[in-house]
């Protein structure tokens, strides 16, 4: 990829979310440090206007250093973050210091208190930023119940406030979803690019790993199945460079319910596959591979499954009063160049 912003957040994600870095931030290690060397990175303000001391970059502008951040599985919300931060100051709120994650699914409001399930990035997440029906809160995790959520070295959480904290915390009523597209599209472009990763490692095992005499990437049988997944990791990674296609910092929700689709049903084939070719070491705690397609099921299961934004997308077709092939040609692909999402 030819891009300016892809080749310095590669490095710079490379040098500081290593595989060991990720794998102590899973097993509870303190974040202090790894968000301190993002924040002076200046990704995190990057889609605040200049008004309110960012760049002033759109989506479209982006995109690669999104992709980077699932490329190495960032242990911590950047993206959410950006986008957070994006949210709070169109909504004229205060952006607080540390990471910002997104609840726009699952929570739930009792007397005794305010419940946000399976929080992703939720157990290294500062805030949250939870919306349920027209009220929208944005709460500490420092003062929440928080109970692990997911499998194995899962960084999501359950949490929970007691009705004096969430009512400090509410910010306001807005009328329609606010973060649902944010989080899809946030999630959608990490599973690209974790995709891509794990796809890269399953390539190069491939030609490493000699078996009667040759490498087993010159075996038919498995040059049709890495094939299949090289269409799968395309796939995912042209939807999530589309749902970027934006000159603001907000997406389309079509283009983000579109990518989240996309990227969530590439994933099992795409691990299966990496994972059958790498044989018995790929699912070692010890070998990489599993530190990414773990995150990809984990981001697939994250703000609503592809069933669920299929429906969203069948209602955005319906509601156009288009045929399926204009809405296609008029909506999702407008202005888009294909060769542009190829490069």
């Amino acid at each position: 990829m030819d891009n300016s912003f892809f080749d310095s957040a590669d490095r710079l994600f490379a040098q500081e979310c290593t595989p060991a870095i990720i794998r102590q931030i899973e097993q509870g290690a303190d974040t202090t440090a790894l968000w301190a060397m993002l924040e002076s990175s200046g990704f995190g303000d990057a889609l605040l206007p200049e008004s309110a001391a960012g760049a002033g970059l759109t989506l479209s502008d982006v995109w690669p250093i999104l992709f980077c951040m699932g490329r190495h599985a960032v242990p911590l919300p950047l993206a959410q973050t950006m986008l957070a931060r994006a949210w709070l100051n169109q909504a004229q709120q205060v952006c607080p210091e540390g990471p910002v994650t997104f609840a726009p699914f699952q929570v739930s409001h009792t007397s005794q208190g305010l419940r946000a399930h399976a929080v992703s990035f939720g157990k290294v997440a500062s805030w949250v930023l939870a919306q349920l029906g027209s009220r929208v809160w944005l709460l500490p995790v420092a003062f929440a119940e928080s109970e692990p959520s997911g499998a194995h070295g899962s960084l999501d959480a359950d949490l929970f406030w007691a009705n004096e904290i969430a009512a400090d915390c509410l910010l306001g009523e807005w009328d329609a979803p606010q973060f649902q597209d944010l989080q899809a599209l946030s999630l959608a472009v990490l599973i690209a690019g974790a995709a891509d990763r794990a796809f890269e490692m399953t390539l190069e095992y491939a030609c490493q790993r000699v078996q009667f005499g040759k490498p087993i990437g010159k075996f038919q049988a498995l040059q049709q199945q890495v094939s299949e997944v090289a269409e799968q990791v395309f796939g995912a990674r042209m939807a999530s460079q589309m749902s970027c296609r934006s000159d603001t910092w907000q997406p389309q929700p079509a283009l983000a319910a579109l990518a989240k689709l996309q990227a969530s049903q590439s994933v099992a084939r795409i691990a299966a596959v990496a994972h059958a070719v790498h044989g018995a070491i790929g699912v070692t705690y010890e070998y990489d591979l599993q530190l990414y397609t773990r995150r990809l099921h984990e981001w697939v299961r994250a703000g609503a499954g592809p069933a669920y934004w299929a429906q969203i997308l069948g209602r955005h077709v319906l509601k156009s009063e288009l045929n399926t092939v204009d809405f296609i040609r008029t909506v999702l692909f407008s202005e888009c160049s294909l060769a542009g999402l190829a490069n």
